[in-house]
């Protein structure tokens, strides 16, 4: 159209070799796998920032994962927006605010420090980032399957803390939620949906779209966890040993009732150490705490009564592979 500026030639190559700060933490799980806690946990650690859920990183590396857009710009999207929201937070700019979420400065264990930030030049910025060596965290969802994409963003810079949950626990929590019946409907559920003879599926419900439409509630969220947990165990298991190295993973059940032995195993991992506003923000998120087997037994068999004999077996083969991999983390 006039006006608009066409540029004709091949797509170049994109590139971001300058970076900011060192150590990029990835908080990373499926939905409700205890992520957040895990994160105002980390926050209490020396030099590790406040929580950011910046949704924007993503949806670029799932946009590539669903071949939408090309390896390179995943790459140095990724390294750009890393490098802007660190700058941001040290500058106090879009930092949340809002005293009832999660990752609001008001549950970190260092409030004021975000506050002061608001007074702070932009221009000694990159000054402090030096001297301060800040951890840069970041909380994302079902990006497992994306670790070489962020392995070639970040290089040996990424640690991948991987929160992982029950499958009993996570379908229930994720029933309350109503992961069942929002993908497509609720306009305020915002996972990638694909088109699907006349109807919103999500993305990851790709390959097996009949059975989700044709699927109540629970047998949906059961197929959405297998679908997600299957996708990232195939994946951890091409890594290298190196690369499995930079992945540290939380067995939720385990983490909740004995934290403490979490603690330094996950300071060291990320480069960093425990301090002493470690132990008011356990209290705060209610560790250690109980935790109830028969409780679960007893979803797990309600669970079974109201789905088919396949995802009844789907159910059981996800509690027969979580355990076995959980109990390898278990500290």
């Amino acid at each position: 159209s006039e006006g608009q500026t066409v540029i004709e030639c091949n797509p170049p190559t994109l590139s971001r070799q300058a970076r900011l700060g060192n150590t990029i933490v990835l908080l990373e799980g499926l939905g409700q796998t205890g992520k957040g806690m895990v994160s105002r946990i980390l926050s209490s650690f020396a030099r590790v920032e406040l929580e950011r859920i910046e949704e924007v990183m993503e949806s670029v590396s799932t946009l590539y994962q669903l071949k939408k857009i090309t390896r390179d710009a995943a790459i140095v999207f990724l390294r750009t927006e890393a490098d802007n929201h660190l700058i941001n937070s040290m500058i106090g700019r879009n930092t949340n605010f809002r005293f009832q979420d999660g990752s609001s400065v008001w549950h970190d264990p260092h409030p004021w420090r975000y506050v002061r930030r608001l007074f702070l030049s932009k221009d000694t910025v990159l000054e402090r980032i030096e001297k301060e060596q800040p951890i840069f965290q970041n909380m994302t969802h079902r990006q497992l399957a994306n670790f070489d994409l962020y392995c070639d963003a970040f290089g040996e810079r990424l640690r991948v803390v991987e929160t992982i949950r029950h499958p009993v626990d996570l379908a229930d929590t994720w029933m309350f939620r109503r992961f069942g019946n929002r993908y497509g409907e609720d306009p305020l559920s915002l996972a990638f949906c694909i088109r699907y003879q006349g109807h919103d599926v999500p993305y990851f419900a790709l390959g097996w779209e009949d059975a989700y439409l044709s699927a109540t509630p629970l047998e949906r969220v059961i197929r959405m966890i297998e679908a997600q947990w299957s996708q990232d165990q195939a994946t951890y298991e091409l890594l290298s040993e190196t690369q499995k190295n930079q992945i540290f993973f939380v067995p939720f059940e385990d983490f909740v009732q004995r934290p403490k032995l979490y603690l330094h195993p996950l300071a060291q991992f990320i480069g960093t150490k425990v301090t002493r506003r470690t132990r008011s923000v356990l209290r705060r998120e209610n560790c250690p705490r109980t935790y109830s087997v028969s409780d679960r037994k007893r979803k797990q068999k309600s669970f079974e009564q109201q789905v088919s004999q396949e995802e009844r077996f789907a159910l059981r083969r996800l509690i027969e592979e979580y355990e076995a991999l959980a109990s390898k983390f278990v500290r």
